[in-house]
C-alpha cells in the first residue's frame, strides 16, 4: 500500500498534513480497482473512494433478500453509487463528502441502523417512524421480511455480487437522473514539483 502525506488541509479541521493511501485491489467477477482513502491524523477525518481501473458500462443491480443467506451478497459502493431499498424508504445518494465501501448486504443494513440512531436523537419528532423502520431492518435480518436492495451507478464503479443478482445497463434517462459524488482536494505546491528529463 502506498502512502503519502499532503500539504492540504483538512476540510473539517483546516490543518495541514492528510494522509494519502492507496492500494490495488482485484475483486473477483469485477476487475481491478484502486482503493484510495484520505485521512485527517488530527481530527479523524476519513474519506475513502474505490476506482474501477477496467471501463464499464452504467449498471443497475439488483437482489431480493429473502432469507437470512441473502445477507451475505458482496456490496460494492463507491463513491458514485446509489442505494435504494424502497420497501423500507432507504436511500443512500453520492454527495461532497459520500465513502466507498465493501462490505454485505447485513453490513449495509447496519450503516442504515447507525443513520436511524443518528436521526433519533436529531429529529425526536420522528421518533416513531423511525422505530418502524428499525423494527423492519431486524425481520429483515431474520429472514421474516422481504426486501428489494437496488445500486445503481452511472460510472458503473458500484456492484452487487451473489446469487439471484439481476443487472442490466442504464438508460441514459435513468443516468440523468443519478446523482454524483465528489470532493474537491486543494494540492498545494503541486505546481512547484517539475520534472526535468
Amino acid at each position: 500500500m502506498a502512502e503519502t502525506v499532503l500539504d492540504s488541509p483538512c476540510p473539517v479541521c483546516g490543518k495541514r498534513g492528510l494522509i494519502y493511501r492507496a492500494e490495488e485491489l482485484k475483486i473477483p467477477h469485477f476487475g481491478n480497482c484502486l482503493q484510495t482513502t484520505i485521512i485527517c491524523p488530527h481530527c479523524g477525518f476519513r474519506h475513502a473512494d474505490i476506482m474501477m481501473l477496467d471501463i464499464h458500462d452504467p449498471m443497475r443491480y439488483e437482489i431480493s433478500i429473502e432469507s437470512e443467506r441473502d445477507l451475505s451478497a458482496k456490496v460494492i459502493r463507491s463513491t458514485s453509487g446509489t442505494i435504494t431499498i424502497p420497501e423500507i424508504g432507504a436511500k443512500l445518494e453520492p454527495g461532497p463528502l459520500s465513502e466507498a465501501f465493501i462490505t454485505n448486504v447485513e453490513g449495509l443494513l447496519n450503516r442504515f441502523v447507525d443513520i436511524l440512531v443518528q436521526l433519533m436523537h436529531d429529529t425526536p419528532e420522528k421518533l416513531e417512524e423511525i422505530r418502524e423502520v428499525l423494527r423492519k431492518i431486524g425481520y429483515i435480518r431474520h429472514g421474516r421480511e422481504r426486501v428489494t436492495v437496488i445500486l445503481e451507478d452511472p460510472l458503473g464503479n458500484s456492484a452487487i455480487i451473489g446469487e439471484h443478482v439481476r443487472k442490466r445497463k442504464l438508460t441514459e434517462e435513468e443516468v440523468k437522473n443519478l446523482k454524483l459524488g465528489e470532493i474537491t482536494l486543494s494540492l498545494r505546491g503541486l505546481n512547484d514539483l517539475q520534472h526535468n528529463p
